[in-house]
């Protein structure tokens, strides 16, 4: 991995922030963020491991249909930045949920690109 330049932390929050607003916008824009490599794990499902897994994932197995995330707090460490933050969102099946969530995220560099290569998700809540 590598360590973030002092001049790269502000493109490093900025690339995270920009999943968000394209998640929240279902963007298929959002998958330029990540790298072919990405691997992405949150409680309830195995390990997703490379690009096309990670758009299944999305596509279809995610039980979120729509939503937005509001950051709270963003913390980085090197090339890795931890967010705070709260959802808002419908599930697949017509429920409503509004509940808390951390993103922890690891960042690279890849042809001069700093791009998303792991993430690991936690919901304070069982149904998400």
């Amino acid at each position: 991995m590598t360590v973030l330049k002092a001049t790269q932390v502000d493109a490093a929050e900025a690339l995270i922030r920009a999943y968000y607003t394209r998640v929240d916008d279902n963007d298929p824009a959002m998958f330029e963020l990540f790298h072919p490599d990405i691997r992405y794990k949150r409680p309830g499902y195995p390990l997703i491991e490379g690009m096309g897994a990670f758009r299944d994932f999305y596509s279809g197995t995610r039980i979120i249909k729509e939503g937005s995330h509001q950051v709270h707090s963003m913390f980085r460490t090197g090339s890795r930045i931890a967010v705070e933050g709260w959802f808002t969102g419908v599930l697949r099946d017509g429920s409503r949920v509004q509940l808390p969530f951390s993103d922890f995220f690891d960042l690279v560099e890849d042809d001069g690109a700093m791009l998303i290569v792991s993430r690991r998700t936690y919901f304070d809540d069982t149904r998400v």
